[in-house]
């Protein structure tokens, strides 16, 4: 079998994807053409990842991930020396790597998912083969049980803990979630929230753009209450926005002030939820 015929497998398998408009899942480097050996799948092809593929003979990986992030050509030069010696490892051992993103994540029962649905341990309702989103009924429990609960969970693939924002002792019975970057804030208003954060976007400018347009959006066309978050660098989404829905300040990626922002999100969001007035608030962390 060829490295082509596997990948056809996993289209086969993905109807859900729109393969002939847009999507991640495609061979990021190397000939497809060539005779499998042996398959190594990884959530992204590290260098370790790709050595120990060299050390076992793997001709063909497959990677959740994208191996090479990147954006533009104005690039740190260490960066693009780090790429390099990734595609020089590859070529060593004439490696083909395939990214199967689309497919991995909603690919019933053994899909992200799905898998983690499962690892949670409650009772999921059914999900809609290509949505990222469940919801399910639980015990009434305080947020910081479920977190415990989560990071129970998780320590066994190697997390330390989770973060939680907002009131810890706020009882809870209902769980939603979305998983993935992919995740559709509209889709997620099906669960009737009771405010929306589009963010937070740091020094993201089109991300910027299209969260603020969302909260916008939501705001017109239904009762939730939502707002962005961004750092003053989102200057185009800043501007044609501000006067239209509440946007949030914060610091760019790696600044300063990062906690303390995201503590006044959430305190925002719980004043809108009780109705609180919010101009002095605005005042001081809004733009």
């Amino acid at each position: 079998m060829k490295i082509k015929d596997v990948i056809e497998c996993l289209k086969e398998e993905g109807t859900w994807v729109r393969w002939n408009r847009c999507t991640r899942d495609r061979v990021l480097l190397g000939d497809d053409d060539q005779e499998v050996k042996k398959i190594g799948v990884c959530w992204v092809a590290t260098n370790k990842v790709i050595e120990q593929a060299l050390k076992k003979e793997i001709n063909f990986i497959i990677s959740h991930e994208n191996i090479f992030y990147t954006t533009g050509t104005h690039l740190e030069t260490k960066l693009v020396e780090s790429i390099e010696y990734k595609k020089e490892l590859l070529s060593k051992g004439n490696i083909c790597v395939y990214r199967c993103h689309d497919v991995w994540d909603s690919i019933p029962e053994y899909g992200v998912s799905d898998v983690w649905a499962k690892k949670l341990g409650f009772d999921f309702k059914d999900r809609v083969i290509n949505s990222y989103y469940q919801h399910a009924d639980i015990p009434k429990q305080t947020v910081s049980e479920l977190a415990t609960h989560v990071a129970n969970v998780l320590k066994v693939d190697g997390e330390e803990g989770v973060y939680v924002f907002g009131d810890v002792n706020k009882e809870v019975s209902h769980l939603a979630m979305g998983t993935g970057a992919a995740t559709n804030i509209f889709d997620m208003l099906e669960f009737n929230p009771d405010v929306v954060i589009c963010g937070p976007c740091f020094n993201y400018a089109n991300y910027g753009i299209m969260a603020a347009k969302s909260a916008e959006t939501i705001s017109e066309l239904t009762n939730i209450p939502a707002f962005a978050i961004m750092s003053q660098e989102c200057e185009k989404a800043i501007e044609t926005y501000k006067d239209k829905v509440t946007i949030l300040k914060m610091p760019k990626k790696g600044g300063i002030g990062l906690n303390e922002s995201l503590s006044a999100m959430c305190e925002y969001a719980k004043m809108l939820v009780d109705k609180k007035d919010t101009a002095e608030f605005l005042e001081k962390h809004a733009y």
